[in-house]
């Protein structure tokens, strides 16, 4: 078994390194103040995301929100190069938080824009952080294909400074290697990290010496060249790495049996941790320390690590309980993921993709039926109200086989040869979008179904108004740049809410999805704020066709679609979102005119 506190934090530590060195205070101090001088658009973006990466070894959060932010900088200003930084600290920010499937669908998206740069560079780096995700998930097989997809680029850029890095992360990524392959790869990368003088790739190709020499158990060979890991990350004040190198260190003295002195070194990790503010290593040390301690056979103190290693890993989770559980992650990453392929793909293998999502989309519908069996709350209002159990039928029959019936049809029609790219292309564009409407359609009743389970309960957290709304921002940033959208967003950054996040998510994703959807290309979307005293009122204004009279009134009531309305009504959605918003004690209501735009409010208590 591979020693996880090392070999991970070795991978981690260079796939994160791109162009913009190691997270240390002064490179901090001195980006800011770069980053007051940036006149340029194009390079304050830059300069952003490169600060916004150096803080990722001191706070996941800070890079998260400065991934966030920077992607909806990019994103008006249209800058790809940006854009796909952007992604790339948004994963980063979640991989350090052990939010692994979410990392890979931002890595996916960072790939997905360098390749329509043809940014060969940074598709590599993207494609072994993926890898890494992979590992970390414990899939093996992912992990291997990508981490080869990735030395697969490196030889079409042989002198590039990323490709020394990429020749050694492969050899770390792939531990049943032959020791003749893993040497051929070092001195590769040697080769190239001497053109461009490159310390960190020496370091890194020391430390996986060893690495190798400890787990051949030959501490002899691997002492000298723990002690020189150690000088070298002191002198060049690259906390990080010394701190690798101090576990390695902690490894020699195990595999010589001294376990106290191993012991001593990882009280040493812990406390340099806890200054630096790495809390990345916390779990991995307590972890070290329990097997230290049972090898003394000192129950007492192994016993008192397992507690803290508990304690650690449930304040994780709590810590990580505000984001979409793992498998829905997992799953969406895998599509975007396909779906960037698929770009460059044969035809055959886009219809693959395309029948496997109506599969998904299947699927989900006979979870939503099997659902709607289980909950008893649910089944006794089915069963006293044959009026509300007509109207869902008709949802699931308007909402989900009429789309679901379009999109089979239009992969008939790609089997047609005769087919030019363009309609082709626009064919795919339809399957597309179809596809996530139904998904979307699905996300909305699954919603609706869960707040009316017997048992479920709100649970009220204190929620920035602000960070929710460029969250929601963020989750339609593809519809957003897809149709040149504006979102203005004037909400008072320090207002908070002590509300329900996942139902104000929830609401605030379908109000800005049906702003989205009846704006005309290049239009604005307003999100404004008006404060009320003990009362906080949200107004969300687009620019669209607007609405009479008649249809206004008809916009609340639960499974009536729009005919009339060529987008596509918005009633379930909208229904399920007043009954969630008066769950909440608060309202909500919508004001429109007929070619004067819509605005859709809602109030809550501070």
């Amino acid at each position: 078994m591979r020693n996880y506190l090392i070999s991970r934090c070795i991978i981690l530590g260079a796939l994160l390194s791109a162009e913009t060195g190691f997270a240390q205070n002064r490179d901090v101090e001195l980006m800011r103040k770069q980053l007051l001088g940036a006149k340029d658009s194009a390079k304050y973006l830059d300069t952003y995301n490169q600060l916004g990466f150096l803080l990722h070894l001191n706070s996941a959060d800070s890079t998260f929100i400065y991934g966030v932010q920077g992607l909806a900088m990019a994103s008006r200003q249209h800058n790809d190069k940006a854009i796909a930084q952007s992604y790339s600290n948004i994963a980063a920010g979640l991989l350090l938080k052990g939010l692994y499937s979410q990392a890979l669908s931002s890595y996916a998206a960072s790939y997905g824009v360098s390749a329509k740069l043809k940014d060969t560079a940074n598709m590599m780096q993207s494609l072994m952080n993926q890898a890494l995700a992979y590992d970390f998930l414990g899939d093996s097989t992912k992990r291997v294909e990508f981490s080869r997809r990735s030395l697969a680029l490196a030889a079409s850029i042989p002198r590039d400074s990323v490709t020394s890095m990429t020749y050694v992360n492969y050899a770390a990524m792939n531990p049943g290697l032959s020791a003749d392959s893993i040497s051929l790869l070092l001195n590769k990368a040697v080769g190239v990290a001497k053109i461009f003088h490159d310390e960190r790739v020496f370091l890194a190709i020391d430390q996986q010496n060893a690495d190798r020499f400890l787990n051949l158990n030959q501490p002899q060979k691997a002492g000298p060249i723990i002690d020189r890991i150690l000088i070298t990350a002191k002198r060049k004040g690259w906390d990080y790495h010394y701190l690798e190198g101090l576990g390695l260190k902690a490894r020699y003295y195990t595999s010589k049996g001294d376990i106290d002195s191993a012991i001593n070194i990882y009280f040493k990790i812990a406390d340099l941790a806890r200054k630096n503010g790495v809390s990345f290593w916390e779990t991995e040390v307590q972890r070290e320390l329990i097997k230290a301690y049972d090898a003394k056979k000192d129950i007492a103190k192994s016993l008192y690590y397992h507690r803290l290693l508990v304690k650690a890993l449930e304040e994780k989770a709590n810590a990580n309980e505000k984001f979409v559980g793992d498998y829905l992650k997992y799953a969406a990453a895998q599509t975007d993921i396909q779906t960037l392929e698929a770009i460059n793909a044969a035809k055959n293998k886009r219809i693959i993709w395309l029948t496997g999502i109506i599969v998904i989309g299947l699927i989900l519908l006979i979870v939503l039926i099997w659902q709607f069996k289980r909950s008893k709350a649910y089944s006794v209002r089915l069963a006293a109200d044959s009026e509300f159990k007509g109207r869902l039928i008709s949802v699931l029959a308007h909402d989900f086989r009429s789309p679901l019936s379009t999109t089979l049809g239009l992969v008939e029609l790609l089997r047609d040869n005769t087919l030019d790219s363009d309609t082709r292309q626009q064919l795919y564009d339809e399957l597309e979008r179809d596809t996530r409407q139904v998904l979307l359609t699905f996300d909305n009743l699954l919603v609706w179904v869960k707040e009316q389970s017997a048992g479920y309960r709100f649970k009220a957290v204190e929620v920035n108004l602000k960070e929710i709304w460029l969250s929601a921002e963020q989750f339609f940033s593809r519809a957003i740049l897809a149709n040149d959208l504006k979102i203005i967003i004037n909400i008072n950054p320090t207002v908070n809410l002590l509300t329900d996040r996942e139902i104000l998510q929830f609401v605030n994703r379908n109000l800005l999805h049906n702003a989205i959807k009846h704006s005309p290309a290049g239009g604005n979307i307003t999100v404004d704020m008006f404060d009320e005293g003990k009362f906080v009122r949200i107004a969300v204004t687009d620019q669209g066709p607007g609405m009479d009279e008649a249809r206004v009134k008809k916009l609340f009531a639960f499974g009536r679609p729009d005919n009339g309305n060529p987008k596509g009504g918005a009633g379930m959605a909208m229904t399920i979102a007043r009954d969630l918003i008066e769950k909440l004690g608060g309202s909500i209501w919508v004001e429109s005119k007929p070619g004067n735009g819509t605005s859709f409010y809602y109030r809550l208590k501070k």
